[in-house]
């Protein structure tokens, strides 16, 4: 059936491996990690693959190189297939099979490691949890760089997805910083007057909540940037911040040091969150649609939102 392929020299496994270590490593040189030997041995076996398929795969860019639309291709092509036999090696010498989640650090930090706490995890699977943003999240599901992922419904695409829920945001504030004669009430002159911690950058967060305090008519005292949510947490239990956080973030807080505020024009921040996989990818690796239903009970939104009870007003 494809006795034709293989007829002509130039193609082999060793030489796929080769070209997915450069296209992951952005270059020959990052790829051979300095050995003289090895960067000529790669230069050699990408040269041997054009040949081979008669088409550029790499362009040379800076130090690096970039792969051509061939490139991106055969790239998938060959990291799907090589993880496939790994698999399949592993299953028959009755070996763990490492599968990625991505999620951000939030997600992570407040959904899945409670939510995996209460899940039994299948035999010979070792779950690997990285922190990505959803861009990066969708890149590697696509690339089959990553087994699954927890995006923003928006994102996937293409790729196939189960609802996990919705992450609304709330106004999370210390006791001390409210008025004493009232500290479950908040007035628009006393939060121009908070200050307040949130993520750095431009982000899609940081992006929104700006437009929609705009919008509003809202002023931010926004005195302190942190690169995630969890540290935006950790300034606000220092009582000298307020923070504008997740409401999955509420089990940081004693109920009597911070109060919970639902505010109307948080509500344009709110996002509904999935499982994202690659089908393709799965079908290859079929540990990956053991674990998706596990994953799914596990990331609930809704479970991990009233975990701690809800203190909002």
């Amino acid at each position: 059936m494809i006795d034709d392929l293989l007829q002509q020299g130039g193609l082999s496994l060793d030489r796929l491996q080769s070209f997915c270590r450069v296209a992951e490593a952005g270059g020959v040189t990052k790829a051979a990690k300095g050995d003289p030997a090895r960067q000529s041995l790669f230069s050699r076996q990408i040269k041997e693959l054009e040949e081979f398929f008669g088409v550029e795969l790499v362009r040379r860019s800076g130090r690096g190189v970039s792969l051509t639309e061939a490139g991106r291709r055969l790239h998938v092509l060959a990291r799907e297939q090589l993880l496939g036999l790994r698999d399949f090696k592993r299953e028959c010498a009755e070996e763990r099979t490492q599968l990625t989640l991505a999620a951000g650090e939030s997600i992570i930090q407040w959904v899945l490691l409670p939510g995996l706490a209460r899940m039994p995890m299948p035999p010979n699977i070792t779950l690997r949890l990285v922190n990505l943003s959803s861009a990066e999240i969708a890149s590697g599901l696509a690339d089959g760089t990553l087994d699954a992922g927890i995006v923003r419904e928006d994102v996937p695409g293409k790729l196939e997805a189960l609802a996990l829920g919705t992450m609304n945001f709330c106004l999370f504030v210390p006791s001390p910083l409210l008025a004493a004669r009232n500290p479950g009430a908040l007035t628009a002159r006393e939060l121009r007057r908070l200050p307040l911690a949130t993520l750095e950058g431009k982000g899609v967060f940081r992006t929104e909540l700006e437009r929609s305090a705009r919008h509003k008519k809202v002023d931010l005292n926004i005195q302190l940037e942190l690169p995630s949510f969890p540290l935006v947490a950790k300034a606000v239990q220092t009582g000298m911040y307020a923070g504008i956080l997740p409401g999955l973030a509420r089990g940081e807080f004693k109920a009597d040091a911070v109060q919970e505020f639902q505010l109307p024009w948080l509500r344009p921040l709110s996002r509904k969150m999935v499982l994202a996989w690659n089908p393709r990818l799965a079908r290859i690796r079929p540990p990956t649609s053991k674990i998706l239903p596990l994953l799914k009970t596990a990331c609930c939104l809704e479970a991990a939102s009233h975990t701690d009870g809800n203190r909002s007003r």
